[in-house]
């Protein structure tokens, strides 16, 4: 019997799951390793160029030594005092002509160095000189020939100990070993200039020695254990910010198909906002909202589904949508008498004259029940030209032309003037402003000064204040809308309240 893979038995959500987890993980972890890398190169670096300093520090201070002991050749007492007692010095020798006249150890001298100090051993630099010819006693010279002298100069010899100190023992758990190299020899002599495992090399640009040091394998472990642990919370913070981004866009595809058959499914239904007279507070007419009742999730926000119409090129069929339901609706009541009936439009709609001429048609059966068909366009209809030239057309075979929101978009006072229409929306963000002081308050003032040079009627938005109420109608807004008067109702609520 054939066996399937455990893997193939997974459900979908499971493999998604494991892909969310495992995918950020094969990035992060292997950047993870890569910073550990370059954590423990920086600190080899750091290490190293420490110990190039020092031991560029200790030559300086030599080469000094030694230019001052040829300047005064005959002072040898002097220098032996001087020197003596420096830690890092083993013996600082003044040679003539091969002979060697001075020891900061052993005072004056006269020893033969001829066999030595050839002219071509004689040049200055930094050398590593085994005492003895024994490896083992292999330490740092620093000699400084002198100028038109054969085989005169100074040489200073460091005193092995402070060499072992100083790269022979490694105390920092962060290293293996420190080598050093000086021409063709290395230091300690037991060991080679290479490494096979993570290591830094410098070269000191004053002297030209090299130092290779090594990271040791406790500091590689710790350092890859640290970073790679680091890695998996970041990890699952990207799993986590991943597996959120794409359940939302699942999540809003399925939204959007969940669109599609609720239009068909007959999901969406209308409210009705009234809109009354400011001076009788009778009412005049119907603001038409679309609400989404979802089988699963419930009722569903405009500010989410709207959007995502937009997005899915649905909101033209969402606005047939609005008024075949608003019609619908409204057939089923008595005859009304002189109310009109809001219904927004985007500017996606204005611009086919096929739905140009369903709203014509539209307005002539809402005609029939006694109601003005309103479309309520936004500013950036009568930015458009072609939504200008739909706005004429409309208005030209009786249908109302409301501006909504006004104030909230950038539109010219040249624009509006040239556009005919017959109410101007005053937002809510306006109305709101009545009784505070604030920038806005000046501005609604001047919408309503604006309305009224225009010859509009006005409709105020988001009243929902007694003191709204009374300085809008002192003011001669003609309409007014909002939570004052009533929310949004559904058909049957509207019938037994308004009708």
């Amino acid at each position: 019997m054939n066996k399937t893979a455990p893997l193939l038995n997974l459900t979908f959500e499971t493999k998604s799951l494991l892909a969310y987890i495992l995918i950020p993980l094969v990035i992060v972890f292997p950047a993870s390793l890569y910073l550990a890398y370059q954590g423990i190169n920086d600190s080899l670096k750091n290490i190293a160029v420490t110990f190039q300093e020092r031991i560029e520090d200790v030559i300086t201070e030599l080469k000094d030594e030694n230019a001052q002991a040829m300047r005064y050749p005959e002072r040898c007492k002097s220098i032996q005092e001087d020197l003596l007692f420096e830690s890092y010095l083993r013996e600082l020798i003044i040679v003539q002509d091969g002979i060697a006249i001075c020891s900061s150890k052993r005072g004056e001298l006269h020893l033969d160095l001829t066999g030595v100090f050839q002219r071509k051993e004689a040049a200055s630099g930094v050398f590593l000189f085994d005492i003895k010819g024994d490896p083992r006693q292999r330490t740092m010279v620093v000699v400084t020939a002198q100028d038109n002298s054969d085989n005169s100069g100074a040489f200073a010899i460091v005193d092995k100990n402070y060499l072992v100190e100083r790269l022979g023992k490694v105390e920092d758990d962060k290293l293996s070993f420190i080598t050093a190299r000086f021409g063709q020899k290395v230091y300690p002599a037991d060991r080679i200039f290479v490494s096979d495992t993570l290591h830094y090399i410098s070269t000191s640009p004053l002297y030209g020695f090299s130092l290779l040091v090594e990271a040791s394998p406790t500091f590689i472990k710790r350092r890859a254990i640290f970073y790679g642990l680091s890695s998996l919370p970041l990890s699952l913070l990207i799993s986590i910010t991943l597996f959120a981004v794409m359940s939302h866009i699942r999540n809003r595809d399925s939204l959007a198909d969940d669109l599609k058959k609720g239009l068909k499914r007959k999901e969406l239904f209308l409210t009705y906002q009234p809109i009354v007279d400011s001076q009788t507070e009778t009412l005049t007419g119907l603001e038409a909202l679309i609400r989404w009742q979802h089988p699963t999730l419930g009722l569903i926000r405009p500010d989410v589904f709207i959007p995502l119409a937009e997005r899915q090129q649905l909101i033209n069929t969402i606005t047939d949508y609005v008024l075949e339901r608003a019609l619908a609706d409204l057939q089923s009541i008595a005859n009304f008498k002189g109310i009109h009936l809001g219904i927004n439009v985007p500017p996606s709609y204005l611009h086919e004259d096929r739905h140009l001429t369903s709203l014509q048609n539209y307005a002539r059966q809402f005609r029939h029940i006694g109601i003005q068909l309103t479309v309520e366009v936004t500013e950036r209809e009568i930015l458009d030209d072609k939504g200008r030239s739909a706005l004429v057309q409309l208005r030209k075979s009786g249908i109302l032309i409301s501006i909504d929101d006004f104030g909230t978009g950038h539109t010219a006072l040249s624009v509006i003037q040239k556009t005919q229409f017959d109410y101007l929306k005053i937002d809510k963000c306006f109305v709101d402003t009545i009784g505070v002081e604030t920038v806005n308050s000046a501005v609604l003032n001047t919408i309503i000064d604006l309305g009224h040079r225009l010859d509009v009627k006005m409709i105020a938005e988001g009243v929902e204040t007694e003191q709204q109420v009374q300085y809008l109608g002192a003011m001669n807004v003609s309409y007014l809308q909002g939570y004052y008067f009533s929310k949004p109702l559904e058909l049957e609520a509207l019938k037994q309240s308004w009708l």
